[in-house]
């Protein structure tokens, strides 16, 4: 049975192309129907409820198909002008009720469907801790939204460049919640930074959280530095000590699998930019984070894995992509892999989905 994949691209060069695209297993590559070229695709999101129901966050706003990602139609969003949309995420008891992040930071629900949308507010706090870092700029963005698995009006959310944020009051009003990440950075192998200069940057650079219900209350939390988790809405974190497993410690993504709460998949790489060989990988743990393996054995990321996706019901299926445009996936829990690559124009991935 072939499978509809789907991956995000951004313009990142001249004559570059940023869109969706989509692929059946096998066959090629070509650019989705209502979508522009010249944008950002940064999220793609399957409703878990609703076959053939999917949206993307872009650059250039929200978009929402209905018949497995083939159309798209752009959703209007009121006074998101100057907005780009970094992330979107379903509730998991109100198939109607969305959450999108959006870059320079903020919010945005919807509990039609999309149709139409309000302001959630942006996240305080940190802008007068953080002094230098670009809080309130189009450098920092929402990465991703999740709900508690046991209370669902606990949020929480990662946000590039400014760290980990919560909300206990169902997406009303969110809080920062970094204070304890930046002290994480008084160990030595824990400094890092490029755009600041404190030291602390690399644990707030936050790329991805996950929630499971193996663990209600707790937090897995993916950054610069690597995996980390906590179990009181940031109070206190502890490290998942990835590195000790993996050659390479570079936090990009997290998900909960499907079929069991206590398996964690992470897409793990060497840097941001990071080419060549054995740059970034696919590692899974069964015991929420304790120990972990190589899932993608057999294939070899040439650049920075930026995004993978498990499959909304399938457990099987899982899917990940390169910043060069190498996409794989798996059908059969990561016993075998399959490879495909973007058309040579396409700019850099960010995101990827299996239907």
């Amino acid at each position: 049975m072939s499978q509809v994949l789907l991956v995000g691209t951004a313009v990142s060069r001249n004559n570059s192309v940023g869109t969706l695209y989509r692929a059946t297993s096998g066959g090629d590559w070509s650019p989705v129907e209502g979508m522009p070229l010249n944008t950002g695709v940064q999220a793609i999101t399957p409703h878990p409820m609703r076959d053939g129901v999917v949206y993307a966050a872009t650059c250039s706003g929200i978009y929402k198909s209905k018949d497995g990602g083939q159309r798209w139609n752009k959703l209007h969003v009121p006074d998101a002008e100057g907005k780009e949309f970094w992330s979107l995420s379903v509730h998991p008891q109100k198939p109607d009720t969305l959450f999108a992040g959006s870059s320079p930071v903020g919010v945005y629900c919807s509990d039609d469907g999309g149709e139409t949308w309000k302001f959630c507010g942006e996240p305080v706090g940190s802008e007068e801790r953080i002094e230098g870092l670009p809080w309130r700029t189009a450098s920092s963005r929402v990465m991703r939204i999740v709900f508690d698995a046991k209370n669902p009006d606990l949020m929480f959310g990662a946000v590039e460049i400014n760290g980990f944020i919560v909300s206990e009051d169902s997406g009303k009003s969110w809080r920062d919640a970094s204070a304890e990440l930046i002290k994480l950075a008084d160990q030595p192998k824990l400094k890092n930074h490029i755009v600041s200069k404190h030291d602390f940057e690399g644990m707030i650079d936050g790329h991805a959280v996950c929630t499971t219900p193996a663990a209600p209350g707790s937090v897995i939390y993916a950054c610069r530095t690597g995996l980390f988790a906590t179990d009181d809405l940031g109070k206190s974190w502890r490290s998942l000590n990835v590195g000790n497993y993996a050659p390479i410690d570079y936090g990009r993504d997290v998900w909960v699998a499907i079929d069991d709460p206590n398996t964690i998949y992470t897409a793990l790489s060497l840097s941001s930019r990071a080419e060549g060989e054995s740059v970034g990988a696919i590692y899974r743990s069964s015991n929420l984070g304790q120990s972990w393996e190589r899932a993608d054995n057999g294939v070899s990321p040439q650049s920075t894995v930026m995004g993978m996706r498990v499959h909304v019901t399938d457990p099987d299926k899982v899917i990940d992509v390169t910043r060069g445009g190498q996409v794989f996936w798996t059908v059969d829990h990561c016993r075998s892999w399959q490879e495909a690559q973007l058309p040579a124009n396409a700019g850099d991935a960010y995101c990827a989905a299996i239907l």
